[in-house]
């Protein structure tokens, strides 16, 4: 909605599958306990990343996304310590929705398609609030935008942290549905088909990356 072309979204998938990981197997986390700190760790970068970046736009904003995701990928192979490097996280456990597992992969797909679905509403209802008419009105002209009142930052910033929760939420269920994550799974590759996925389906379309 913004126009703003972001490649760091492996990373923000990489960080929601990480906190998931991490935090089920070896930070004593239950699932949903992991799945709120990966929602809100994936949208505090985020935000950092949008507050310290957004303002140059362009090829520039593609540029300093592209060294992020290369930089979380970097920290993923070498901090074995914390990421248990090329080993990966192993023994992901699935989650239990009132009382009930998820192990079968059926419900798994229940379950996820309920987010698909969830995010798929959220967008269609964003797209005419204030919020994402202001995105739309800085994406077909900023300083026009600008001009008549529009927080332009603000909407890039807030449009880039949505992005990056979205991209989180993807991670836990990728985590959560392979049981196994390594830093091979979150590369600037990645980003790249993400990219290729929005255009080829329409940029401003939700349902074209669907």
């Amino acid at each position: 909605f913004t126009g703003q072309m972001s490649l760091a979204q492996a990373a923000f998938f990489g960080l929601g599958a990480y906190v998931l990981g991490l935090g089920t197997t070896s930070w004593g986390l239950s699932w949903w306990q992991a799945f709120g700190a990966a929602t809100t760790i994936s949208a505090a970068a985020g935000l950092l990343l949008g507050i310290t970046t957004l303002r140059l736009g362009g090829h520039y904003l593609a540029m300093v996304t592209i060294s992020f995701g290369i930089i979380f990928s970097l920290i993923l192979f070498s901090a074995s310590g914390l990421t248990k490097g090329p080993d990966g996280v192993s023994g992901i456990p699935r989650a239990t929705v009132f009382g009930l597992s998820l192990e079968s992969q059926a419900a798994f797909a229940i379950f996820s398609l309920l987010f698909l679905y969830a995010a798929i509403a959220g967008i269609y209802w964003l797209r005419d609030t204030t919020l994402g008419r202001a995105m739309r009105a800085v994406r077909d002209d900023e300083l026009a935008a600008d001009v008549v009142g529009v927080n332009t930052f603000g909407a890039k910033v807030i449009s880039f942290v949505l992005g990056a929760v979205l991209g989180g939420i993807g991670g836990a269920l990728f985590a959560t549905g392979y049981s196994f994550i390594g830093p091979e799974d979150f590369t600037f590759l990645q980003s790249t088909e993400m990219i290729t996925m929005v255009v080829i389906g329409g940029t401003g379309y939700v349902l074209g990356g669907v």
